[in-house]
């Protein structure tokens, strides 16, 4: 699919008068201007074609012109207001009465059949709605058509784009990770898609709508035997349903638990156990002016990010809302597990990680105990990280891009349209190449001096 069919940079039209400056402007081949209207919403452009003689596609006997149709159509915005062309449309009647062609209605490669937008225009909608992320509504209210027409239009030109069999090609590391899908509502719960991710190119390579096992393991039945073969690592959170989706077509790869989900399953027993020694000692959910409510940042914080300042505002507030010293076993617990990443070396991770484990599992606290069970489960994994070095940060930051998607659509109710817009905009999909003019650099000021 080409944007730009009309542009030829070898072949530079040049008109010094005005014969045939119209055709230039309006860069249709094929096409005359017979009329040109301007209204105070849009310019119209009354067009027809140049073949004047047309011979019958079954006989071969020259056609002659039955009638002729109005057919209104919306191309690119010229010169800063909207378009509207005016084809002025033959109908051909063949003169052999034995013919079974009868008549025919002229057409055009520039315009599809039935099609509201020119074929430019609706190349040029699918990449304002997929590269540049626009809502489908901004750029139908543009033009000056529906949403459905620039919908429609996103389809026909996106669709070959995202199913281009050299778009994806072999992929090493593959990462794994869940986006909501829909909101709940009084009709149902939050439904999530699936983000499958080469981590080496950084494009989103698919969306499964669902994010259980079963919805994984479909996927990748269907893709193709050779192709799984060649993945390596696969990189996900530490969900089950990940790791139960990818058996047994992936169970060659090495799995990889991203770092920053593990991180984040400490981070959630600090807050788990502050939350709960708040309501035990204060009988209320954190205020501003309780002490631990006033320290949860810092709990986060890396230990080695505190200055002396954060130190000691942590520490006091430890010691007057923590009479029993559990958030602070919490806070020492998810550091053991941020020491495990301190270091690039496997067998001192491994270390490092058995150590976490072994404190972990021997608190008093549940839910440090149950942070130690995880852990213990997740244990190969986790080392995996500091054998590959692969890790979901590619997945993580493509999660943004489609996100921004997410927003700009203001809410799907397709998971067709949410999967292909998703794909045009972040899954690597390569765009026509647009003309670029030479660039016009600005004057120097004329000088005083």
């Amino acid at each position: 699919m080409e944007l730009f069919d009309d542009f030829n940079e070898e072949e530079p039209l040049t008109m010094t008068d005005a014969t045939g400056a119209a055709e230039v402007l309006l860069g249709l081949a094929g096409f005359r201007i017979l009329e040109v209207t301007e209204t105070p919403a849009e310019v119209l452009i009354t067009i027809e074609t140049t073949n004047d003689v047309v011979g019958c596609s079954t006989c071969g006997v020259r056609a002659e012109s039955k009638e002729r149709r109005r057919v209104d159509i919306r191309d690119l915005a010229c010169f800063g207001r909207p378009a509207r062309l005016v084809w002025m449309k033959r109908r051909w009647r063949c003169v052999d009465e034995d013919c079974s062609a009868k008549s025919w209605t002229e057409d055009s490669e520039h315009v599809p059949t039935r099609a509201v937008l020119t074929r430019r225009a609706g190349a040029e909608a699918c990449r304002q709605v997929g590269q540049l992320a626009r809502p489908v509504a901004s750029v139908a209210a543009e033009l000056g058509v529906c949403w459905w027409t620039v919908m429609d239009a996103v389809d026909l030109h996106g669709t070959p784009l995202v199913e281009d069999p050299d778009r994806v090609g072999t992929v090493r590391a593959l990462g794994i990770d869940e986006t909501s899908f829909l909101s709940a509502n009084r009709d149902h719960a939050t439904l999530y898609a699936t983000g499958l991710v080469d981590l080496t190119r950084r494009i989103v390579i698919d969306m499964v709508e669902g994010n259980s096992a079963t919805d994984l393991r479909r996927w990748c039945a269907r893709q193709d035997p050779t192709w799984l073969k060649n993945v390596r690592v696969v990189a996900t959170d530490l969900a089950e349903s990940y790791r139960a989706g990818t058996s047994p077509h992936l169970d060659h790869a090495t799995r990889v638990a991203d770092p920053f989900h593990v991180v984040r399953v400490a981070n959630r027993c600090v807050d788990q156990v502050r939350r709960r020694v708040q309501n035990e000692t204060l009988s209320h959910r954190g205020r501003k002016d309780d002490p631990l409510y006033r320290i949860r940042k810092l709990l986060l914080s890396g230990a080695e990010r505190l200055d002396d300042r954060g130190h000691d505002r942590m520490l006091l507030g430890l010691r007057v809302g923590d009479p029993h010293d559990e958030t602070l076993g919490s806070w020492l617990a998810k550091e053991s597990v941020r020491d495990v990443y301190l270091t690039d070396d496997v067998r001192e991770a491994r270390v490092l990680l058995d150590k976490a484990i072994v404190g972990c599992l021997a608190d008093e606290v549940e839910e440090i105990r149950s942070l130690g069970k995880t852990l213990k489960r997740w244990h190969r994994e986790i080392l995996n990280h500091h054998r590959t070095g692969a890790s979901n940060g590619p997945t993580e930051g493509l999660n943004l891009c489609v996100k921004r998607v997410k927003r700009c659509g203001h809410g799907f109710t397709s998971f067709r349209h949410y999967r292909l817009r998703v794909l045009l905009h972040a899954g690597g999909v390569t765009w026509p190449q647009q003309p670029r003019p030479s660039r016009i650099r600005t004057r120097a000021p004329y000088s005083n001096a």
